[in-house]
């Protein structure tokens, strides 16, 4: 989870520029959630890449339709009238994004708005 002292903003800095190639991996678990709830439309944007052994590291936020990495989330909206962001898979979300973020300083190297007053 977040640090205690983080509030999310809601500015979408985190969703509209994805930093690490890391982070922008899923977990075995995220998928195995997003198979269980039959969330097609999200596993169409994860490149399961193996490792060998039956495992796999699952890249995320690739665009089905040209097989590239995408620059923002795809689940990321804009509300409308408003410099305020949502997910759309809030309640499934991968879990590098539940834990967004690390520390105060990942905050601040990344461009997160959630620590300031």
């Amino acid at each position: 989870m977040p640090p205690e002292d983080f509030k999310c903003r809601q500015c979408g800095n985190c969703c509209l520029n994805l930093y690490d190639a890391f982070e922008t991996c899923a977990t075995d678990d995220d998928v195995q959630l997003w198979e269980q709830e039959g969330r097609e439309d999200i596993l169409e944007w994860v490149d399961p890449i193996p490792l060998g052994g039956g495992q796999f590291v699952y890249d995320i936020w690739i665009s089905p339709r040209t097989g590239d990495d995408v620059n923002r989330c795809p689940w990321l909206r804009k509300l409308p009238k408003k410099n305020k962001y949502i997910c759309r898979i809030h309640d499934v979300k991968p879990e590098h994004c539940r834990k967004y973020p690390k520390s105060k300083k990942h905050a601040e190297e990344t461009g997160c708005k959630g620590f300031e007053k």
